[in-house]
Parts: structure tokens; C-alpha cells; sequence
């Protein structure tokens, strides 16, 4: 050691080090044993005293001495070595370096530019102690953290296939930039390799168990001397490979090394590194250099037979960085996707939500989309979706099932260029589609493409995402897992809440007037959506997707609104009420318990006195579907006593049109409700009937469906005319609710 007689340190960070070490406040957990400025970096010598756990699952002593080099611009971070000569050489997280300084501790995870800004004197030291703590405890490499690489990294990179390494590989595309290449490697032979060739040379070892790190070879000699104890002889196997490429090959050799690593010597194969290796010659010399070849006089190779053993140490290695493409189980890991499978979707609608909802979720490794959708590409679409301008014209579904597939390294989408309502040929893919799909999501904005799905059997479970008129707020209506709200019933809800509830007042009723025109038909108007309003609440979707997917317990009816100015988002949800389903002869009927609930309530408040009120809903005489969602409360003029009612008329339609206007003209009157008092069974009187006569006469000539409800102390009774007759009679158990 050299310390007495060194200068003052090149390196700031030794600098400080230093001063850190010498004064008399600073803990006896770190003591300086010397230093030595004179080589290339800046050396300092020191015993740190780690905080140890009394089981130990490693070896690490109470008072380790360690070595640590820094350049002397603090251009890269310090490395830090063990001087303790039997310290575990097995141990992860660490390196064989070759600088004979000891064995290397992986201290450093981050990027040296951001770690060097608050990287003090003291928190160098904390490091460093943190790290024999760890170790200690067996921390330091985490339960579901890669196994640890056996040769570290530099810059040539070679692209993989995802998964297990191909048994055979072939250079499918070389490029080059800033003097550096990249290799896109695959397991087919096409090839575009420029204007360089490369000859691949591939082995696979017998498996390790993963440990320190070793240094990288830096000649063929080291690449040997690394390989026989797994196995290979490097110099045999790549001189009976050289054979038959020397003559008039000038391309660039490539050593791929394949390593099955496992956690331990009892386990399994876990994972696969490849390492990969450049000599610093053409293959033609190559063959000279490892006593394959010979030249003649004229120049010419010729097959070297026998001849003195090769001097592998003069042969350079340049390594290259291994990295693989991204199937969906990594592209879950990248993404934080908790999920442990691949999910079967189906989106119906490729458009500005769909596009890229499809797009994010797959870039999460959510899983596999089927698209339906019967539209094309046109030029005003790019503004707001995923495909690009060279798709313009084809089928969207097309499009973006090639692009989905293009995302990651696996591929699986689908499309069905089809309209769901009206799929002709197309109708037996979709039904398979559905009763595969562990969700189908509706993209489309079209309430009869819900009422579609809600009636679809095959179909599992149904979602949808849809933007409001002006683009700032994003819904999402989901069904649980057994579907006991079905998608249409959700969406009666979400139109009733868009009606009735303050902070949703002017959700349906805000749409932009600027319309364009993008063609000459009277239907070919758009709204002008920014992209990055579509991105914003895109990506929230996307995410809601995952969500639903690990939670098929309850439904769903979310907003999150956009404020387009400052980019704040505002969520709102509503609680999905359970129903009541009842088919009759030719109408289905929906009772949300939140109705029945309310005229429970309001008849308990007027108690002895009947009461009553208007009933709220919505139907769709497509599908002879009526959704009874709410019972409003009697009039401020209505007539009450113990043994009749009579409901008021006073701010009843202002209150109602407000309604009506604010759910998009969904929500409407759909009949009466009145209370039976206590003991009095809860089926019409004689007057009810004539309540009843009056919405027949009334509603029935405008072609909507009504009903009238009696609510009792046990249960509901209600009943349901439409086109000149009744349609059905039917009672709800109150118990039951």
C-alpha cells in the first residue's frame, strides 16, 4: 500500500470520502485503512461494519474490508471490491473482475447521472453497508427477481426471439448506427443483413446454477477457459464449424453461447442467457488464427491438418448485448400487469376509443383481441385512432388486428369484418368469439349494440367504454363475472344517473355544435376530438380493463371527466342497483331494486296514509325490453289518507322534462305507483283498475310501453300494457330484496 506516500486524490468522491473518514463524529462502523492515488484511479482502502442478522444466510463477517476505485473525473461510479480473501465467490450480486483488485460487489442498480446527485460521502458508506446487510439476510437478490446473469453486458446488441432460444438461428436484419450494430435475430431464414454478413456459431452448455458474475472474455482463450467446465470444448467446436466457411468468407463470426441457468443444483431449468461473442477478424482469417487453415504463397486457404496448438489468447473478443423480444408473460412483468394468463377479449368497434384501448392493453400483455368491426379507414380517422395513414381504405378491423399483432413478439388477434347487428356469414365467428371470450367489450357508443350483447348467450361477460358528446368524459359500464346486471340494465342506470344526478347535469347535454364534414353524404359529419383528450382517457380505460379482469365480483358504472384547460380528471361512480327480471307474454320487464327500495321508503315515511308517485325508465321496443328505474315521490298537491290516493300534478313534467333532456331523451314517465297501507294486500282495488284503464287510454296511442306498481308491506305487485293489451302481471318479494 502506497497511501503515506500519495497526493492529494484526483476524484472529488475520494475527496470527500476522505474528509468523511478523518473526523472524530463519524461512527466506528467505518474506518480507513489507506489509500494510493498514483494509478489510473484513485484507490481508498476501508473496513465497514454491516448490521448483521444472528442467522445468517450468508457469510458476511462483522467487519469487511473493502477496496474502492474512482476515475478521477467521477465520470462512472466507484467500484467497489472485497479484499477479504475468503469471501463467497458464489455469491450473487457480485463480479470475477479482472483487475485483480478483488471480487466486484454490484452495488450500483441506477443510472450514475441521476445517483451522483445526492450521492454524499456518508450515503456512499450506508450503501456499501446496506449491501453486506442485505446479503446477510439473503435479501439482496429479491423472490421473483431474474436469475443473475453469468457475463454482464456492453453495447453491439443481438435482438432474440421471446422465449426459449431457438435450437437454430439466422440473421434476419443488420443495422448499423454510429458505429455500432444490431442484430435481429429469428428462427427463419429471410434475411436483410445490409451491406455486412455475419455467420452465426451457436452452442448450448450443460446448465449452471446461477452465481457471481465473471469477468467477460476478452479472447477466444478466456471464452475457452470459461466453457470447459460447463462442458464445451470452444476450440474443437468452432474449428470442425470453421471448416467448409473459410474459403472466400469474409463475414463477421458470431459466438452464441446458450446457458440454461437454475436456482440451484436440484432445480429445473428456470431461464436461458445467451451470451454472445465478435472476433476481431473476418472469418477467413479466423480459420488462420485456430489452426483450421493455412495460406499459400499465392494467398489461398487451405485446410491445415495438423500443426502446433493455436494461440487462443491472441485472438480478441468484441462481446455483444443479448436482449429478447417481448411476449405477453414479459411484457406483463414490464408493465407491473399483475395478471397470470393470457385474457380472450372481443372489442366491437375499432374507432378512436377501441383503437387504442386494444393497442395499450396489448402492450400490457393483457392478451388476445378478436375485432369486429364492418367500417373502413378513411383519411379524418388518423387524427384520433392508432393506424396510420398507409392503412387508409382497408377494413379497420384488419388494420388494427395487424397492428396488435405487431406489438409484441406473439401474435394470436383476430379480426371479423362484420357489423355485430347485422353479421350475415360472419354470424357463427362472432358467436364462437363471445362464448370464448373472457370479456367482450363494446366500443361503439350504440345502445343496441348493448341490448345485442345483453341477449347474447354465448357471450361471458360485457363491458363497454364510451366517450360523452363532447369527448371529455369516459364511461365504463361492466358486468360482474355471473352477470346478474346484464350490460343493457347497467347502461338503463348510467342514463337515469346522467338525468338525476348534480355533478352528471351536463354530461349527455354538452355536445359540441362545430361539426364537420369529412364527405359529401348527409351523414358524414365528425366532431373535433383532440388525439391527446383520446390518449388521456384511452389509457384510463386501458387500465380499467386490467382492473376488471382481476376483480369479476361486482359491476361497474364509472365516469372520469376530463377538463381539456389544466388536464385535472375527476372520477365519479354510481352504484349498480340489483334487479328484478320478469318475462311476460310479450314484453320483458327489469325492476332495479333501487325502485323498489324508494317506493318502500316513501310509503314507510307517509305511513298510515297512502302515497304514491311517477314511475322513471327507459325501454326499447326493438327488444320489448321495459327498465323500471326509479319511483319519484308524490307531488307537493297530491291527496293522501289511510284509505286512497290521489297523485298531484305541481312541478311534476317541469321536473320530469328535465329529466328526460338530461339523459339524452332516455329516461322518461313509464306509469303510476301507489302504496297499500299496512294489512292490506297488495293487489289492485277496484280503483286501481281504473288507474290502470286511464294509462291505457292515455299512453297506449303514443306506442310506449306503462305499467302501474303497488307497493305493500310484503312485496310489489305490478303490471304492464303495450299495443292494446296487457302484457303481463307479476309480483316482486320483498324479502328477497
Amino acid at each position: 500500500m502506497a497511501g503515506a506516500e500519495a497526493d492529494t486524490p484526483r476524484s472529488q468522491r475520494a475527496r470527500d470520502l476522505l474528509s468523511y473518514l478523518t473526523q472524530d463524529s463519524v461512527p466506528a462502523f467505518a474506518r480507513l485503512q489507506g489509500s494510493d492515488f498514483s494509478g489510473a484511479f484513485d484507490q481508498v482502502d476501508l473496513v465497514v461494519q454491516p448490521e448483521l442478522v444472528q442467522d445468517k444466510a450468508v457469510d458476511i463477517r462483522h467487519k469487511e474490508p473493502v477496496r474502492l476505485l474512482f476515475w478521477p473525473d467521477d465520470e462512472y461510479p466507484p467500484s467497489v471490491f472485497s479484499r477479504r480473501d475468503n469471501f463467497p465467490i458464489d455469491n450473487v450480486h457480485t463480479n470475477f473482475a479482472a483487475t485483480g483488485d478483488g471480487l466486484s460487489l454490484c452495488i450500483w442498480e441506477e443510472n450514475w447521472a441521476d445517483l451522483k446527485r445526492g450521492l454524499t460521502a456518508q450515503a456512499l458508506v450506508e450503501r456499501i453497508r446496506d449491501w453486506f446487510a442485505r446479503t446477510a439476510r439473503g435479501e439482496l437478490h429479491q423472490e421473483g427477481q431474474s436469475l443473475e446473469p453469468l457475463i454482464p453486458s456492453t453495447a453491439n446488441t443481438l435482438i432474440l426471439p421471446s422465449g426459449v432460444p431457438p435450437e437454430k438461428c439466422y440473421v434476419q436484419k443488420a443495422i448499423e448506427s454510429a458505429g455500432r450494430y444490431t442484430l435481429l435475430l429469428g428462427a427463419s431464414e429471410t434475411r436483410d443483413t445490409g451491406f455486412v454478413e455475419f455467420s452465426l456459431f451457436q452452442e448450448t452448455v450443460e446448465p449452471q446454477v446461477h452465481g457471481a458474475l465473471h469477468a467477460r472474455p476478452t479472447t477466444l482463450g478466456e471464452l475457452r477457459d470459461l466453457l470447459e467446465p460447463m462442458g464445451t470444448d470452444i476450440s474443437k467446436k468452432l474449428g470442425d464449424w470453421i471448416v467448409g466457411r473459410m474459403a472466400g468468407n469474409d463475414a463477421m463470426a458470431v459466438l452464441l453461447i446458450t446457458i440454461p441457468k437454475k436456482s440451484s443444483a436440484e432445480a429445473e431449468v428456470e431461464a436461458f442467457e445467451v451470451i454472445a461473442f465478435s472476433p476481431n477478424v473476418r472469418l477467413h482469417e479466423l480459420s488462420v488464427l485456430i489452426g483450421r487453415a493455412e495460406r499459400t504463397p499465392e494467398g489461398a486457404l487451405g485446410v491445415l491438418l495438423g500443426g502446433a496448438e493455436p494461440d487462443l489468447s491472441a485472438i480478441k473478443l468484441h462481446g455483444w448485448r443479448v436482449v429478447n423480444r417481448i411476449d405477453r408473460s414479459l411484457a406483463r412483468l414490464y408493465s407491473g400487469n399483475a395478471a397470470e394468463r393470457d385474457f380472450k377479449l372481443v372489442g366491437i368497434g375499432a374507432g378512436a376509443i377501441g383503437s387504442h384501448v386494444m393497442a395499450n392493453t396489448t402492450r400490457a400483455g393483457l392478451g388476445t383481441w378478436t375485432v369486429v368491426d364492418d367500417d373502413v379507414l378513411l383519411p379524418h380517422n388518423l387524427v384520433r385512432q392508432v393506424q396510420t395513414n398507409d392503412m387508409i381504405g382497408w377494413p379497420k378491423a384488419e388494420t388494427q388486428r395487424a397492428l396488435l399483432d405487431a406489438i409484441l413478439d406473439e401474435d394470436g388477434c383476430k379480426a371479423i369484418i362484420a357489423n355485430i347487428l347485422d353479421s350475415g356469414n360472419e354470424r357463427a365467428a362472432i358467436d364462437e368469439a363471445l362464448a370464448e371470450a373472457d370479456l367482450t367489450v363494446d366500443f361503439s357508443a350504440s345502445p343496441a349494440a348493448l341490448g345485442y350483447l345483453a341477449d347474447a348467450e354465448p357471450a361471458a361477460r360485457v363491458a363497454s367504454l364510451f366517450f360523452n358528446p363532447d369527448g371529455c368524459d369516459l364511461v365504463l359500464l361492466a358486468e360482474d363475472g355471473n352477470r346478474s346486471v346484464r350490460i343493457d340494465e347497467i347502461e338503463a342506470q348510467y342514463f337515469l344517473a346522467a338525468g338525476t344526478c348534480r355533478p352528471l347535469m351536463r354530461h349527455l347535454g354538452s355536445a359540441r355544435l362545430d361539426m364537420l364534414r369529412y364527405a359529401n353524404a348527409c351523414q358524414d359529419l365528425t366532431r373535433p376530438l383532440p388525439p391527446w383528450q383520446v390518449q388521456t382517457l384511452s389509457g384510463i380505460a386501458a387500465g380499467q380493463l386490467a382492473t376488471i379482469l382481476s376483480d369479476a365480483d361486482r359491476s361497474r358504472l364509472h365516469l372520469w371527466r376530463l377538463n381539456p384547460e389544466n388536464g385535472l380528471v375527476l372520477p365519479f361512480s354510481v352504484t349498480v342497483s340489483q334487479v328484478s327480471r320478469h318475462a311476460l307474454a310479450d314484453f320483458r320487464v327489469s325492476v332495479s331494486q333501487n325502485a323498489v327500495a324508494a317506493m318502500r321508503t316513501l310509503r314507510e315515511r307517509a305511513a298510515p296514509n297512502e302515497t304514491g308517485g311517477v314511475l322513471l325508465g327507459s325501454f326499447d321496443l326493438s327488444r320489448s325490453v321495459l327498465h323500471v328505474l326509479d319511483a319519484l315521490p308524490a307531488p307537493p298537491d297530491s291527496r293522501q289518507s289511510p284509505t286512497y290516493f290521489e297523485r298531484g300534478a305541481k312541478d311534476l313534467k317541469p321536473h320530469v322534462d328535465a329529466i328526460h333532456l338530461r339523459s339524452a331523451g332516455t329516461i322518461q314517465y313509464v306509469g303510476e305507483w301507489h302504496s297499500h297501507p299496512k294489512g292490506v294486500s297488495a293487489r289492485p282495488s277496484g280503483d286501481d283498475e281504473g288507474v290502470f284503464a286511464y294509462l291505457q287510454a292515455h299512453i297506449e296511442p303514443t306506442g310506449s310501453p306503462y305499467a302501474m306498481f303497488i307497493c305493500g308491506e310484503v312485496d310489489t305487485w305490478f303490471r304492464v300494457g303495450w299495443s292494446g293489451c296487457i302484457s303481463g302481471e307479476g309480483t316482486i318479494d320483498h324479502a328477497a330484496g
